[in-house]
């Protein structure tokens, strides 16, 4: 699989009349195509502004960051909470980025006719946000995101405003769109475990300013969803391991 994503030495430095904070410092890190990557740190270490930078919200001040794709909409961005108008239906929503784009046309509305159709949604087109649980706000949100055909999903806390039962359920169907679609993502969290159950690499990144401290690995490709992940004989063993990383212990700091 090629890379879809390569940091290479990227600083960013934000700026103001009477101070300058370093948020990030000699990141180099790469994600191969349809790998899920997550990204753990310290609450405040830049974990947002990496997604900010992907994203070209922000430029770096030093570095360079590439996404390897001729693909205009190649990164999609799903936020920490769904954002969906309240005054616009369902179907609306989910084709919002389309409209933006000038693009409801043929071939992406039918795209979008399967996604509804395949993802459960079809008997909530013309429902309304306020209508519908957390959990399926989040996924009207995903549908939203990949509507316009993007190749790398950026995850900022997806779950974050959901309680603890529904994010596990939430997490699974997440998940498993991500995958069927075949797409590659980014997630940034403060939740070990999440990172762990959805994973296939997780990035540690230190204290502001942020630098990987460590890339691990979490070798359960072939367990089928994040519940069924918790339940792995090496998740514990794994959970104890980035929690000692992100208090300091362990793998020093290399960057």
């Amino acid at each position: 699989m090629r890379d879809i994503l390569t940091f290479d030495n990227v600083g960013m430095i934000y700026y103001t009349d009477t101070q300058e904070t370093i948020a990030v410092k000699k990141l180099t890190f790469s994600v191969r195509q349809g790998e899920f990557v997550a990204i753990i740190g310290p609450s405040g270490c830049g974990k947002t502004t990496i997604l900010s930078l992907v994203s070209q919200l922000i430029k770096p001040t030093e570095g360079s960051i590439t996404v390897h794709s001729d693909n205009p909409n190649a990164v999609g961005y799903m936020l920490q909470r769904d954002h969906l108008f309240q005054w616009r239906d369902i179907y609306s929503n989910i084709t919002l980025g389309l409209e933006i784009q000038h693009k409801l046309n043929g071939d992406n509305l039918r795209y979008v006719d399967s996604l509804i159709e395949k993802y459960g949604l079809k008997d909530f087109v013309k429902h309304y946000p306020s209508q519908l649980s957390g959990g399926m706000r989040q996924r009207v949100a995903l549908i939203r995101t990949l509507a316009t055909m993007p190749e790398l999903l950026l995850l900022d806390e997806p779950f974050s405003a959901l309680d603890y039962q529904t994010r596990l359920s939430v997490c699974d169907d997440v998940y498993s769109i991500i995958k069927n679609e075949h797409k590659t993502a980014l997630l940034v969290t403060h939740d070990i475990s999440e990172a762990i159950s959805m994973a296939d690499k997780i990035l540690v990144l230190s204290a502001r300013p942020a630098t990987i401290v460590a890339q691990h690995d979490t070798n359960m490709k072939d367990v089928p969803t994040p519940l069924l992940r918790r339940k792995h004989p090496t998740f514990s063993q794994q959970f104890d391991k980035l929690y000692r990383l992100l208090n300091g212990e362990g793998i020093a700091n290399e960057n």
